[in-house]
Parts: C-alpha cells; sequence; structure tokens
C-alpha cells in the first residue's frame, strides 16, 4: 500500500506524541494522546494614562522600542454616542504611570 501501511493522514502522530507514547508505554502506563501547548498571552497591566481627556485608567497590552524611545499600546474606554466605546492605541511611555 503507499503512503504508510493504509492510514489516514488525519490519524498520523506528530514525533512529540510518539516520543510521549513511547516513554508512556515503557513505564507501563497507557499511552494518552499529547496536547498541544498553546502559548500564553503577555500579561496585561492596568496603568494610568494621561491624555487629552486628563488621567484615565488603562490597560497596558505590550511595549514597543522605537529608536530607543517607549511607546505603550493601552486600550481604554471613551464616551461614545449613548454609551461607551473601546480604543486601543499606542502612545508616549512617557504619558503612562503604574496603577
Amino acid at each position: 500500500m503507499a503512503g504508510g501501511m493504509g492510514r489516514r493522514d488525519d490519524e498520523r502522530e506528530t514525533l512529540a506524541q510518539r516520543v510521549a507514547n513511547t516513554r508512556a508505554r515503557q513505564a507501563g502506563q497507557q499511552s494518552a494522546p499529547a496536547r498541544e501547548v498553546e502559548p500564553s498571552p503577555p500579561p496585561v497591566k492596568h496603568a494610568w494614562y494621561d491624555g487629552p481627556r486628563g488621567r484615565q485608567a488603562v490597560l497596558l497590552l505590550a511595549w514597543r522600542n522605537i529608536q530607543g524611545r517607549y511607546d505603550g499600546r493601552i486600550c481604554v474606554a471613551v464616551p461614545d454616542e449613548g454609551g461607551w466605546a473601546i480604543v486601543e492605541m499606542w502612545v508616549d511611555g512617557a504619558m503612562l504611570s503604574p496603577a
């Protein structure tokens, strides 16, 4: 049979799964399918933003360094027609302070 002993493509184990199953069998345990590990999201921090509306509480999502100057990516709630809107933007790091 062509294609590897008749197994379907969606039944093939990854190399990591094969190693884990082999080790489990050698240890006398029942082999379990290996689960894929998802990367964890970056930590979100509370901060203060000194912007055009005064001091506001924001969520700091990330930092970036552009030619020696740090910017922070933030999410902030702003008044909108009949409610609130969430705005995500990059701001100068000097406009942020720890909460």
